[in-house]
């Protein structure tokens, strides 16, 4: 790596190192490491901005050697840096120019999990740096079992504190612990788990031992009893009580059933039935690593894959009638959990979400009985037949399944609007795939033209007018995307609308056929399809709020079939928003909400602005990668870079920023302890999750 060494480099003192990294439009953490002339070393946690540019201070005792970074996004062959010695007083000043306006950019909460108050910018300046450092980059550079050591480990400070917080909690919940043997006695080979038990900090608890053999069953008739026991026990004393199953090497948090109480105790609406937490997995050195950070509740997300694994707790209730405990003894340990937590869920109307790394897997301790795709896909198609939802659960991989929903007899019209601008090629190449290969029947395409000057365009234009399925309709006003759309949806024939960019090509014949199934469900506003570069790269994956600033896409640069974060860029799932490129919704929808905002969002962030309006009002936003397009343009797409156009894409930001301000620090579906600085799905440097036990008192 190129080193300009400034003067001075040679002696101790503080240095502030600049840096350029070269072809990069995205921001990325990094560690720079400081080669001392005493043969120590340094690291650094620097952040490389969107623009490329790295700047940071250092002090050291002795003078510098050498530089080196590390980092998976960049090489260090990418990277010149240069370092220059600091006078005090500039030092300080620089320190105070990052501290402050990033400290009031957090939330109360954020700050003081990080043990950083305005005093502290007086009395520990240093501190107050490294801190704000920390949640600037928001990435963490280093190993997961550093990060769990820092962020989730529990001092005698956080036992003291449970042990206090608890004393206020008027009826705490009881959790009835069932733990699987690996013999017809129940013998339990692993003591790691009743160790785990006994480490609990929470001491409400009672446990249970079961065998393999038989366990379906047993657990049926356990839920009756215990149902029935609790009934009569003293409820003004005991509060609800809770069931959990925990098989041979798993290991818990001893803060594990502690965080599950807060969080039911939580519960103002009395609705929660099942509360599952994160988890990760022990390695063969002891150490934690390969953590699993899961999305809130996702019903579409557990129907393509069981994304929550063993970690939940149930409201215990009789399991007759929304459990065949027959049909559990003929699957895996996996698939029968999976089988549970599909009945489990569907029997309740509130799930809730401990986002914290509660459950340890040690997988060479774990009974290895693992779940198949074809298992995966029988589970679902029962479960959905138990409903009375007509569909087929097809194998996808390894513990995922495709469900196809059935399509009705008499299927709605959906109207395709394409706007464009000349854009010839794009355009011609959009409109011949999908006469070409889309197999829905029902549909209608129009065209709208906004202000298109070349030749070829409006020759074209007038003759796929002449195709009966098409339709152009100019929109003679500069572009507003938002107001585009909106024209045309009062000129739609369809009972569902489907916006779509000019520059997109169909690549699944069925695309609209599975997005129509989706869009039909119970619930269902608006679903989003998987989109691809030219390089058969991933171009959306669903959109995310709050990552990269403001709104950002999931997945974006992985192969087309690589399974991304735990498998979800190839399952469907519920997500926050995604792409007005290819977006199918109800027209009524549309309308009620009063389309796209034409007023604040006319170019960028008007699709994931509607989506949030969809979910605002109860209704789900769905994302297939069943239904495959092409987006052919947007990897080269240009920058705003004229002074109106940075103009109106700050203003977008702010109204962004403002308007979903409670989304930004915690989307649904995007967990609070990964990167905000963008969706990368990496650890973040500072978790966006309060403490329960240093936070608000739940009675």
């Amino acid at each position: 790596m190129p080193i300009e060494q400034g003067e001075g480099a040679s002696t101790a003192g503080v240095y502030l190192i600049q840096g350029s990294a070269i072809g990069h439009d995205r921001a990325y953490g990094a560690v720079l490491t400081l080669s001392l002339i005493d043969g120590q070393a340094v690291d650094v946690d620097v952040l490389v901005t969107r623009n490329g540019q790295i700047q940071e201070m250092v002090k050291v005792h002795t003078g510098i050697r050498a530089v080196s970074l590390r980092s998976s996004a960049i090489s260090a062959s990418e990277v010149s840096v240069s370092l220059r010695r600091l006078l005090w007083p500039e030092y300080r000043f620089r320190q105070l120019r990052r501290v402050v306006p990033v400290f009031f950019r957090q939330t109360k909460q954020r700050r003081a999990r990080a043990g950083l108050r305005l005093g502290t910018l007086f009395t520990n300046l240093n501190y107050a740096y490294n801190v704000s450092c920390r949640f600037r980059a928001n990435a963490y550079m280093r190993s997961y079992a550093d990060w769990h050591a820092e962020f989730y480990s529990v001092s005698p400070e956080d036992r003291h504190l449970m042990q206090k917080y608890m004393r206020h909690w008027q009826r705490p919940p009881h959790f009835q612990v069932i733990i699987l043997g690996h013999d017809s006695n129940g013998k339990i080979e692993d003591p790691a788990i009743e160790s785990s038990l006994d480490n609990q900090i929470y001491p409400h608890f009672s446990r249970l031992r079961l065998p393999y053999e038989g366990w379906e069953q047993r657990l049926l008739d356990l839920s009756m009893a215990s149902s029935r026991d609790f009934a009569l026990a003293n409820q003004a004393v005991h509060g609800p009580s809770w069931t959990i199953i925990l098989r041979n090497g798993t290991q818990l948090s001893e803060a594990a059933l502690f965080w599950l109480a807060h969080t039911i105790s939580g519960d103002s609406t009395g609705k929660l039935g099942v509360v599952y937490a994160d988890h990760d997995t022990v390695g063969v050195d002891g150490k934690f690593s390969n953590p699993a950070f899961k999305p809130d509740w996702s019903a579409e997300l557990l129907r393509s894959t069981n994304y929550i694994g063993d970690a939940f707790a149930w409201h215990t209730r009789p399991l007759a009638g929304i459990w065949d405990a027959v049909q559990a003894a003929t699957l895996s340990v996996d698939g029968a959990l999976h089988s549970l937590l599909l009945a489990l869920t569907a029997d309740t109307p509130g799930v809730g979400h401990a986002h914290a790394p509660l459950w340890h897997l040690d997988n060479s301790r774990r009974k290895i009985d693992c779940i198949d795709d074809t298992e995966t896909s029988q589970i679902v198609t029962a479960h959905l037949q138990r409903l009375g939802i007509k569909a087929v659960a097809s194998a996808a991989g390894q513990g995922r399944c495709h469900v196809r929903y059935a399509l009705p007899t008499s299927l709605p019209l959906v109207t395709i609007v394409i706007p464009t601008r000349d854009g010839l090629a794009h355009l011609r190449r959009c409109i011949d795939s999908l006469l070409k290969k889309t197999t829905y029947p029902e549909y209608e395409i129009i065209v709208m033209d906004n202000q298109s000057a070349q030749p070829e365009t409006l020759a074209y234009l007038r003759t796929i007018e002449t195709i009966s399925t098409v339709r152009v309709l100019s929109f003679d006003e500069p572009f507003n995307y938002s107001k585009i759309n909106n024209h045309a949806i009062r000129h739609a024939k369809g009972e569902l609308i489907c916006l779509l960019n000019n520059d997109t090509e169909v690549i699944s014949p069925d695309w609209l056929a599975e997005m129509t199934s989706l869009v039909l469900q119970k619930g269902v506003g608006a679903v989003g399809a998987k989109l691809l570069y030219d390089n058969d790269t991933v171009q959306h994956g669903g959109d995310t709020v709050g990552p990269g600033g403001c709104a950002n896409h999931l997945h974006t640069g992985i192969n087309r079939d690589e399974p991304g974060y735990c498998g979800r860029a190839v399952v469907a799932q519920d997500l926050s928003a995604v792409t007005a490129a290819c977006l199918l919704t109800h027209k009524s929808l549309y309308v009620s909400l009063g389309g796209l905002n034409e007023t604040h969002l006319t170019v960028a962030f008007n699709d994931v602005d509607f989506c949030l309006r969809i979910r605002e009002c109860g209704l789900r936003v769905l994302w297939t990668p069943h239904a495959l397009l092409y987006h052919h343009e947007s990897i080269t797409r240009g920058r705003d870079t004229s002074p109106a156009q940075i103009l109106r894409a700050r203003a977008e930001v702010d109204y962004m920023r403002t308007r979903w301000a409670h989304l930004m620090h915690h989307d649904p579906f995007y967990n609070p302890n990964l990167n905000y600085q963008q969706p990368d799905f990496s650890l973040s440097g500072m978790p966006h999750v309060t403490l329960p036990w240093r936070g608000k008192l739940a009675r």
